[in-house]
Parts: C-alpha cells; structure tokens; sequence
C-alpha cells in the first residue's frame, strides 16, 4: 500500500503545482518550495484529502516540510482507517 499511495501523491501534486511527476520525490521540498505557489499546493492538499479521504487540516500545513513528511503523514491515517 505505501508505494501506490506514494506515487498516488505525487502524481495529484504535480498535476496540481504544474510539474513533472518525475520531478516529485519523498525529498522534494513542499510548502518552502520556490516552484510551488502557496495556491498550488493549497490546491493540491485539498484535493489529496477529497481523493484519499484523509484530513489535512490547514493549521498541520507548516508540518510538511517535504513531500515525504507529507506522504507518511497520509499513508499513517489510511492505516488507521481499516
């Protein structure tokens, strides 16, 4: 599961911020990103959170300081939904 959900994340945040998918790692930086706008990666929380059916609540926005964090922090509340 962790994988398909990795990539899953990063596809939505390319498709969202306007880059490549490859350009995505769990390193990438995320909300200090220069390539990313604050509108952009607003966008792309709210749509991981609609399509994955997790909660990012805006007040954890600082917390994700790389697409990594982001992806473990996902993946950790998937698991305890089932």
């Amino acid at each position: 599961m962790p994988k398909n959900v990795s990539q899953r994340v990063y596809r939505i945040i390319a498709q969202e911020c306007g880059v490549k998918p490859k350009s995505i790692t769990g390193k990438t930086l995320f909300m200090s990103n220069p390539n990313f706008s604050y509108f952009d990666v607003v966008a792309a929380l709210y749509t991981l959170q609609h399509k994955l059916h997790v909660s990012l609540p805006e007040s954890d926005y600082g917390k994700y300081a790389t697409v990594g964090s982001l992806t473990r922090n996902i993946i950790g509340q998937l698991k305890k939904q089932k």
